[in-house]
């Protein structure tokens, strides 16, 4: 398991880096709006 996933970040190391940071950013995004948005509500 831990050479196969080794390997495939080998193969697609920038497009999984890439994928994982915009996941991120997303993420925050969202928590961020959500957050808001449920704390101006009352």
């Amino acid at each position: 398991m831990v050479r196969a996933l080794r390997q495939w970040l080998e193969t697609h190391e920038l497009p999984a880096i890439i994928a994982a940071v915009l996941g991120v950013v997303v993420t925050l995004s969202v928590l961020l709006v959500v957050g808001g948005y449920l704390a101006v509500t009352p």
